[in-house]
């Protein structure tokens, strides 16, 4: 059976709650809503038409189960969708659920909020370790302890110093999760290839818009997807904060070792 890292034992519940199956489907509803919102306001479709579409778009209302039973016929997850939110529309709302849209501007924009969720938690984790090494640092300041250089005896320097050097690193890493996250978590409402003609003249106020109601900044400009260096470029952050962790952790367990004893966990009496 495969082991997925965030389902079996190095997952937590906010992460697993973020991309749980039914909340996934959520997020992919609260896109159809927005879109259905925004082309209301500017006239597109009806307003009664974005009004109903936009209070059924809830999980409440269109199940993964029956999403799940339709794919098994479609083979396609957002027609799927599309199908199970009308289908659940009253008056001829259904008709206009994901007008001018192609697939990838619900998963991509979907995805958007997905991970803007993650990198909150990740986020929060991360300060806390600074927090606690910011800490640790000052409380430490005048611990003397012996250098180190290619595991060998150097000079000495103190706790503190280690503890802070870690704690400039994580603010760092924090940057760089911030800066990645800006380019990442984007909107995209641009039709089949990009260019949103599918919407005519109010295509990119549409796209604006959608944005806007999710909160999320639009993409500058895409094709049928939203361009994946952005995802590259998260993957290789999530890489560097893990070596940043790696690096600390694997510290802190060479001094516990026996023949050092520098360290060690504490017990209480």
């Amino acid at each position: 059976m495969a082991i997925h890292p965030v389902e079996f034992r190095y997952g937590t519940p906010e992460m697993r709650v973020i991309w749980e199956a039914e909340n996934k489907l959520q997020k992919m509803l609260d896109v159809e809503a927005a879109l259905a919102q925004a082309e209301g306001e500017l006239g597109i479709i009806p307003a009664e038409a974005a009004s109903e579409i936009v209070r059924k778009a809830s999980t409440e209302f269109v199940t993964l189960e029956r999403v799940n039973e339709i794919e098994r016929d479609t083979k396609h997850d957002i027609a799927s969708l599309v199908k199970a939110l009308a289908e659940q529309c009253e008056g001829d709302a259904g008709e206009y659920v994901h007008f001018g849209a192609t697939s990838n501007d619900i998963v991509d924009t979907s995805n958007s909020l997905l991970l803007r969720d993650s990198i909150s938690v990740l986020r929060d984790k991360l300060t806390r370790v600074l927090e606690v090494l910011l800490a640790l640092a000052d409380e430490n300041r005048d611990r003397v302890c012996i250098g180190r250089t290619h595991g060998q005896h150097a000079l000495p320097t103190t706790y503190g110093m280690k503890f802070a050097i870690w704690a400039d690193e994580i603010h760092r890493q924090l940057e760089r999760l911030d800066a990645c996250s800006e380019r990442l978590c984007v909107g995209m409402m641009t039709g089949a290839v990009g260019t949103t003609a599918a919407l005519g003249e109010e295509g990119l106020e549409v796209h604006e818009r959608v944005s806007e109601i999710l909160g999320l900044r639009p993409v500058l400009i895409s094709n049928q997807v939203v361009q994946r260096d952005n995802h590259a470029e998260f993957i290789m952050v999530l890489a560097n904060i893990a070596t940043t962790l790696d690096k600390i952790a694997l510290e802190i367990r060479n001094l516990q070792r026996t023949e050092i004893m520098e360290v060690g966990e504490k017990f209480d009496p």
